[in-house]
C-alpha cells in the first residue's frame, strides 16, 4: 500500500471558509481543556512537567494535509446538527469510526481524535515499516547467510587442515617408496650380478656338450658363434675373479672350449678350401670367382670371427689364422699357378707388338691382384695383410719373371721407349703424381712394387742402349761420298743469312740420328738421366760435325777455291741443327718420319 501524497490530501481534504468559525472554537476550547489539565498539575506541585497541548499547531499553516482532513471531520461533527453523528459523505472512510456515533464530550472528542491520529499515523508509516519489515527481512537472510559461510569456512580450514597432513603423510610416504625402490633396485642388481655369475659357472655343462658334438657341421649351426662368445666371456669373467672358488679350474674348461671352437673353424675351412681346390677350373675365370664367392658366403661369418680373435693377444687363434689363411692361399695357388701363365701366353699370340704384349699383361695382372684382394676381402673381412701381399707377390714374380727377360733381351731403343711409357702408365699414382681414386684397394701393393721393378730395369736398359746408340750411330758415323755430295749441294743452296729452313733440303745423318734419340728417350727415364744422354749425344754429334764431317766436305771439294769456306758453312750450319735436335719434343725431322725409322746396327747387347 502507498502513502497518500501532499497534494492528493488538499484536494480531497479542503477546508472551507465557513468551518473556519467552528475550528477556532474548537482551539479555544481546547485552549481551555489545557488550562484546566494545566491548573490541576499545577495543583499537584510541579512534579509533572507542563504537557504541550495536541491541538495547538492545528490552526497553523503549516498542517499537512491529512490534519487538515481530520480538523475538517472533526469541525463537521463539533458543529451545531441537530444529529451530532458524522456523515458518510464527509468522512474518509478509513479514517471514520464506527463505534463513535457522537462527540459530546472532550473526552470522546480526544479518544476519537487519538484514534484518528493513530490510523494516520500507521498509514503514514505504512510504507517505511514495510521497508524496514523487508530489511529485518533480508538482514536475517543475510545473517543465516554469514553463519552458513561462517561455517564453509569452518569446513574448509577443517579440510585444509586435513589436506596438509594428508600432504605431509604423502610426501612421507614418497619418499618411503623411493628409499623403497633404490633398495629394490640395488637388489634387483645384485640378484643380476649373482644371476649372472651363476649363469657364467651353469653354461660350462651346455657349451661342453655343444663343441663336443659328432658331426662336421657344428661350425654351421646358428649357436655356434653365440656359444664361443659366451665362452670367452665367461673366460674374462673368472680370471677378472681369480679368487673366487675353483677358478682355475673353471677357466681350464673353459679355454678348452675356446680352442675347440677355433679348432672347429679351423678344421671346417681347410675342409672347404681342400675341395674348392680340387675342383678349380682354369679355363674360365668368371665360373671360378662364382664358385669361389659362394664359398666365401658360408665362410665369411667364421673367418670374420676368427681374424677378430687373430688380432688379440690369443696365442692359439693367432696359430689358428695363420693355418687357415695358408690353406686359402694354397687353394688360390692351385688355380694362379695355371691360369697366369697361360693367360700370359695368350695374350702373347695376340700381338705383335712388345709394348702391346707388355700393356695387356700389366692389365691382366693388375685385375688378378684386385681379384685376389677382393676375394680375400670376402672371406677375412680386410682386404690387406701379411699373408695376401705374399701371396700376390707369388703372382707378380710369375709376371716379372715372364717380362724381364724379353727387356734383357731386347736392343732396340724405340721398343724399349715404348716399353717405358707402358710401365709408367701403370706406376704408382702417387709417384706418378696422378690422383688417386677413392676406394683403391690396397692389394696392388704388390703389383706397383713389381711394375716400379720392372720399369727400373727397363730404364737401366733403354740409357744403356741409349749410349750404345749414340756411339755406334752418331760417333762411329763415317760419310760415304754420296753423302759427301749431298752435304756439298745443301751447302751451296742454303742461303747462310737465313738457317731458319736449314732442315728442309737436307741434314747431317748424325743430327738426324740426335733428334731421333732425343724423341725417343724423351719422357721415358728420370730428367737428369734423360739431360746426360741428350749432352752425350750432343756432344758426339758436334764432335762428328767438326772432325769427321767437315774433313770429308772439305776433301769432296779439294781443289776448289771454296773449299774451306764450304767447311766452314758446313760446320755452322749442322751445329745450329745439332742444338735445335737436342731440345725435346722436336717433331721435324728434315722430311724423313724418324718416329717410326729404326736404326740397326751391330752394337754389343
Amino acid at each position: 500500500m502507498t502513502s497518500v501524497q501532499h497534494e492528493e490530501w488538499e484536494q480531497r481534504f479542503v477546508v472551507p471558509e465557513t468551518m473556519r468559525t467552528g475550528l477556532a472554537q474548537l482551539q479555544e476550547a481546547s485552549l481551555q481543556v489545557a488550562a484546566q489539565m494545566q491548573s490541576s498539575n499545577s495543583q499537584r506541585g510541579s512534579e509533572l512537567a507542563p504537557r504541550v497541548n495536541p491541538l495547538m499547531h492545528y490552526g497553523s499553516p503549516k498542517l499537512s494535509a491529512r490534519r487538515n482532513a481530520s480538523l475538517l471531520t472533526l469541525a463537521r461533527a463539533a458543529s451545531p446538527s441537530p444529529r451530532l453523528a458524522p456523515r458518510a459523505d464527509t468522512l474518509d472512510p478509513a479514517y471514520g469510526s464506527p463505534e463513535i456515533t457522537a462527540i459530546e464530550t472532550t473526552a470522546q472528542f480526544l479518544e476519537w481524535y487519538a484514534h484518528v491520529e493513530g490510523r494516520l499515523a500507521a498509514d503514514q508509516d505504512a510504507e517505511s515499516l514495510a521497508f524496514a519489515s523487508h530489511l529485518h527481512t533480508r538482514l536475517d537472510e543475510c545473517t543465516r547467510m554469514e553463519e552458513t559461510v561462517n561455517k564453509v569456512e569452518a569446513a574448509l580450514d577443517t579440510l585444509r587442515g586435513d589436506y596438509e597432513r594428508v600432504g605431509e603423510r604423502t610426501g612421507g610416504v614418497r619418499m618411503a617408496c623411493g628409499v623403497l625402490q633404490t633398495r629394490q633396485g640395488r637388489l634387483a642388481q645384485m640378484a643380476g650380478e649373482i644371476n649372472e655369475r651363476l649363469d657364467v659357472y651353469g653354461s660350462l655343462g651346455p657349451i661342453t656338450q655343444f663343441f663336443n658334438a659328432p658331426g662336421d657341421s657344428v661350425c654351421m649351426d646358428p649357436e655356434f658363434l653365440p656359444s664361443l662368445e659366451r665362452a670367452e666371456r665367461a673366460l674374462e669373467f673368472i680370471e677378472a675373479h681369480k679368487d673366487a672358488r675353483d677358478s682355475e679350474l673353471y677357466a681350464m674348461r673353459f679355454a678348452q672350449c675356446r680352442s675347440r671352437a677355433l679348432t672347429l673353424i679351423k678344421m671346417h675351412a681347410q675342409r672347404e678350401f681342400r675341395r674348392l681346390g680340387a675342383q678349380s677350373n682354369t679355363n674360365s675365370a668368371s665360373s671360378e670367382h662364382v664358385r669361389v664367392r659362394a664359398a666365401a658366403t658360408r665362410l665369411r661369418p667364421l673367418l670374420m670371427a676368427l681374424q677378430q680373435r687373430g688380432t688379440e693377444i690369443h696365442t692359439n687363434a693367432v696359430q689358428v689364422l695363420a693355418d687357415v689363411e695358408a690353406s686359402y692361399f694354397q687353394m688360390r695357388r692351385i688355380w694362379l699357378h695355371a691360369h697366369v701363365p697361360q693367360s700370359l701366353q695368350s695374350i702373347e699370340k695376340e700381338h705383335t707388338d712388345e709394348a702391346a704384349v707388355l700393356r695387356d699383361w700389366c692389365a691382366f695382372v693388375m685385375g688378378v691382384c684386385a681379384d685376389e684382394g677382393r676375394l680375400y676381402a670376402e672371406f677375412f673381412g680386410i682386404s690387406s695383410g701379411k699373408g695376401l701381399r705374399a701371396h700376390e707377390d707369388m703372382v707378380m714374380h710369375v709376371f716379372y719373371e715372364q717380362v724381364r727377360p724379353r727387356i734383357i733381351r731386347e736392343a732396340q731403343v724405340d721398343v724399349l721407349a715404348a716399353l717405358c711409357l707402358t710401365l709408367l702408365a701403370y706406376q704408382r699414382p702417387n709417384e706418378s703424381n696422378e690422383p688417386v681414386e677413392p676406394g683403391e684397394p690396397g692389394e696392388l701393393e704388390a703389383f706397383y712394387a713389381v711394375v716400379g721393378a720392372v720399369l727400373e730395369d727397363a730404364q737401366q736398359r733403354l740409357a744403356f742402349r741409349a749410349q750404345a746408340f749414340v756411339r755406334g750411330e752418331i760417333t762411329g758415323y763415317r760419310m760415304s761420298a754420296d753423302d759427301a755430295q749431298a752435304a756439298v749441294q745443301w751447302i751451296r743452296s742454303v742461303d747462310s743469312d737465313d738457317l731458319a729452313d736449314l732442315a728442309d733440303h737436307w741434314e747431317y745423318p748424325p743430327v738426324q740420328r740426335l733428334r731421333w734419340l732425343v724423341a725417343q728417350i724423351s719422357g721415358c727415364v728420370d730428367t737428369e738421366v734423360q739431360h746426360g744422354l741428350t749432352d752425350e749425344a750432343l756432344s758426339a754429334c758436334k764432335q762428328s760435325i767438326a772432325t769427321h764431317g767437315a774433313r770429308t766436305v772439305r776433301d769432296s771439294v779439294r781443289g776448289d777455291a771454296n773449299a774451306e769456306q764450304l767447311a766452314h758453312q758446313f760446320v755452322t750450319c749442322s751445329m745450329t741443327l745439332a742444338d735445335q735436335a737436342a731440345e725435346p719434343d722436336q717433331t721435324h725431322y728434315g722430311g724423313l718420319n724418324i718416329g717410326s725409322a729404326r736404326f740397326s746396327c751391330d752394337l754389343p747387347v
